[in-house]
């Protein structure tokens, strides 16, 4: 009977991990996975690691001895590509959304909206182009350290774990709210806390406290701020959000490293 539930238990969290890696990258998981409550839970709780995997690949471009513009470049394409650009259509989504200055109702159907508007065009150009420049003077600076390119991706789907998990859906419709119906909250939330530590220490260890601090004050700090921006703006969290959320953290996370080792 133990083992049976051992092999049961083990067997679910494999499944979570490669739905994971079914839904929020491009390698190709051909199998028919079961997604029910305690895989989708199971899913978002390894979400971090996810984010982790993308920098450690994205770590081996350092190797290349580019210039600090040509591997920040590399860098910031390599997530967009390992990530099948998911994020970034939600960040483009996003923009449209908001900068439309409609009401609620119609940011709903610009979101819903597969077309691309001069707002989302605009922003993701800025974005990227902001992104590249950033990491790549953060990667100039002489107290740099590989794990910052594992840990922010890591920090950013920490983030959207915590903002999905405390955070109402804006619409009744879409695979947010599939997820969101099924998911166990307390125990994403429980794992996002487990995750936002267990970063910090490493963090800490591997470079300074003071960083690590400071980090921790901002990922706080952009959660509030996020979470409270998209309940006043739309009402909750949608997958589109949850992605532009990712996006947006990692701007702001590498740009608070810049001006630490600056």
């Amino acid at each position: 009977m133990g083992k049976n539930h051992l092999r049961v238990k083990r067997g679910a969290k494999v499944n979570s991990l490669l739905l994971a890696l079914q839904f929020f990258t491009i390698i190709p998981v051909n199998k028919n996975l079961p997604m029910e409550r305690r895989q989708i839970t199971g899913m978002y709780s390894v979400f971090p690691w996810i984010g982790a995997g993308i920098g450690a690949i994205a770590c081996i471009v350092l190797y290349a001895q580019w210039s600090p513009l040509m591997t920040g470049f590399s860098i910031v394409l390599l997530g967009i590509f390992f990530s099948g650009g998911l994020h970034m259509d939600g960040f483009i989504d996003t923009s449209d959304a908001f900068f439309s200055y409609r009401d609620r109702m119609k940011r709903f159907e610009i979101l819903d909206d597969p077309r691309v508007g001069a707002f989302g065009v605009m922003a993701v150009v800025l974005l990227v182009v902001g992104k590249v420049i950033i990491v790549s003077e953060v990667l100039a600076a002489t107290s740099f350290h590989w794990i910052l390119l594992i840990l922010i991706p890591y920090f950013s789907r920490v983030i959207l774990i915590t903002l999905f998990s405390l955070t109402n859906n804006a619409k009744t419709s879409g695979l947010a709210h599939f997820f969101k119906q099924k998911m166990n909250e307390r125990a994403v939330w429980f794992a996002a806390v487990c995750h936002f530590l267990l970063g910090l220490a490493v963090l800490g260890l591997l470079t300074d406290w003071l960083v690590a601090v400071t980090i921790a004050v901002v990922l706080i700090g952009f959660i509030c701020l996020f979470r409270n921006w998209a309940l006043r703006n739309f009402g909750g969290v949608t997958g589109d959000l949850l992605g532009a959320s990712v996006e947006v953290s990692e701007v702001v996370l590498w740009l608070t490293l810049l001006l630490l080792l600056s």
